[in-house]
């Protein structure tokens, strides 16, 4: 059985960017896309976005509306309640943030999500473009910062693995098994009933890691909590096909349409022979 927390680093530093948030990635990879699992990283996370740097954005002037999201006992609150109109109306400007409205909400225990953070926070864009150069895949970082006491979002699963790394303060994990293992459909409002596979307290320095489609809920402790999401976008073994198609699409073969009466042909059949015609495609364009 893999071990839901890592040992201590011994990795040979194939990947410095993810052990920086994983610790020993060597230990690590065994869990890649498949189990949760807790490490202890050190405080690349905190570097790039503090405590600090996340008030700053709560009572930043003009933050605009897409860069934040508003959730009250794991619940979405609507984002019009946290929103106003810039000075000066007019077609495509977005609305910005009411910073008092923001302020009350957190002090009535809502966690704040900054979204977009990249964009907002220049040590993070350089750690995550660090990080998608040595995975490669694309990389989204996002902020929660979370009163005490009380819980983030509600139960759910993303269709991203995420690293999540805690900053400040410290948060109750729970994590469960997929119910379809790499899922495509998101959890939306549902909430998935789970019984967990790993439960954690999260402290600043450690990063739990979350496959994609495995369902979790994390609620405050008796202080803020503040962590640092890097979710990895997937590219799968469906996105390649789906890319050479678009490539060799225009191969004659590929063009041409299925035979008279194929719907009573065997689908495995028809499969088989739109495979053969696919490499006949990509042998032809080598």
């Amino acid at each position: 059985m893999i071990p839901a927390h890592l040992p201590p680093r011994t990795s040979r530093g194939d990947h410095p960017v993810l052990e920086r948030i994983v610790g020993d990635s060597d230990a690590f990879l065994g869990h890649w896309e498949h189990s949760p699992v807790v490490a202890e990283a050190g405080p690349a996370a905190g570097e790039a976005f503090s405590l600090e740097t996340a008030l700053s954005l709560l009572n930043r002037a003009g933050l605009p509306a897409s860069c934040f999201r508003v959730f009250q006992d794991g619940a979405p609150r609507p984002q019009e309640e946290f929103s106003s109109g810039r000075g000066r109306p007019g077609p495509g400007r977005e609305p910005v943030a009411d910073r008092t409205a923001l302020l009350r909400a957190h002090d009535a225990g809502a966690t704040i999500v900054f979204e977009e953070v990249r964009l907002l926070v220049p040590e993070v864009e350089r750690l995550a473009s660090q990080l998608e150069e040595e995975l490669g895949f694309g990389v989204y970082c996002a902020a929660f910062l979370t009163p005490a006491g009380n819980s983030g979002v509600r139960p759910h699963y993303d269709l991203a693995s995420g690293f999540l790394c805690q900053v400040h303060g410290s948060k109750s994990w729970s994590v469960g098994a997929p119910e379809t293992l790499w899922p495509t459909v998101p959890s939306g409002a549902s909430q998935p009933e789970f019984a967990p596979v790993l439960q954690t307290v999260l402290t600043p320095g450690s990063t739990l890691y979350i496959p994609r489609g495995h369902p979790h809920a994390g609620t405050a402790t008796d202080e803020l909590s503040l962590h640092l999401s890097f979710a990895v976008k997937p590219r799968t073994w469906k996105d390649v096909l789906l890319a050479h198609l678009r490539e060799e699409g225009q191969h004659e073969p590929l063009r041409e349409m299925l035979p008279l009466g194929h719907t009573d042909l065997d689908g495995r059949d028809l499969l088989a022979e739109a495979l053969e015609r696919l490499n006949a495609a990509v042998a032809a364009a080598r």
